[in-house]
């Protein structure tokens, strides 16, 4: 990919006049990269990211991932969901019928998809999402 950068001045990046970007999928991409750059020369602070996963979503993968951490280490999964979810010891008693049983599961299987490849979509999230969708 050729990039071209549009310069009144040779030396310095302040004289930048254009940015041209192709468009393409990564469209939105770029020109939030762009305006990232733009803000970097202006002595502004990089602001949000477009795109970026909301933060409900990042503690779900965070949680994903220490459930499975502690699959991998030998943990039951009730202390899975002693230890991630619950405020209190689950007695065994309970632990059948108990709902944190079946939400464990779900964030194991989740997770799951996650290592076996979908973290993918993550990599060019929202654009990822949305190509799945299309299909």
């Amino acid at each position: 990919m050729t990039h071209h950068i549009v310069s009144s001045e040779p030396d310095g990046l302040r004289g930048i006049n254009a940015i041209i970007l192709p468009l393409d999928a990564n469209f939105e991409i770029r020109l939030d990269a762009a305006r990232g750059f733009w803000r970097a020369l202006n002595g502004r602070p990089a602001g949000v990211r477009h795109g970026s996963l909301p933060q409900q979503s990042k503690l779900r993968h965070i949680l994903n991932l220490r459930a499975v951490d502690g699959r991998r280490a030998g943990a039951p999964y009730r202390r899975l969901a002693e230890e991630l979810l619950a405020r209190e010891p689950i007695a065994p008693r309970d632990w059948r019928d108990h709902h944190l049983r079946h939400k464990i599961r779900a964030i194991l299987r989740r997770a799951d998809r996650l290592i076996a490849g979908g973290y993918r979509g993550l990599i060019a999230y929202p654009q990822g999402r949305r190509r799945k969708t299309e299909l």
